[in-house]
């Protein structure tokens, strides 16, 4: 495990998160990490709205369910929080409000 993914583990121990929780954040993130080493042209930023917005193109390609891919933005956007509280970046690179995919599906 990358020194990011270690510190957002902790952060997230720390900040009282039950292990099944913890889990699955540090798994999506590691989803996001490995896309991010496949097709990512700077590798020192480690979230930007950029790198963010193509692997939403991403997951959205690969046709994920609508409620695993909304689940994948939280996880990346807990990640961009502690971010933020340690003073890596400045801003919230992902905003649900605007980020979450919303569903075709309709009840008639």
């Amino acid at each position: 495990m990358n020194e990011l993914l270690q510190s957002f583990e902790q952060w997230l121990m720390e900040e009282g998160k039950a292990s099944k929780t913890i889990e699955s954040y540090v798994n999506d993130v590691k989803g996001f990490q490995q896309f991010f080493r496949e097709k990512a042209a700077n590798e020192q930023q480690p979230l930007s709205r950029f790198s963010f917005g193509r692997y939403k193109q991403f997951l959205l390609d690969q046709q994920f369910a609508v409620s695993t891919m909304n689940k994948k933005m939280n996880s990346l956007k807990v990640y961009n929080g502690s971010f933020r509280v340690k003073g890596i970046v400045s801003e919230s690179y992902i905003q649900l409000e605007r980020d979450t995919i919303k569903s075709n599906f309709q009840m008639t």
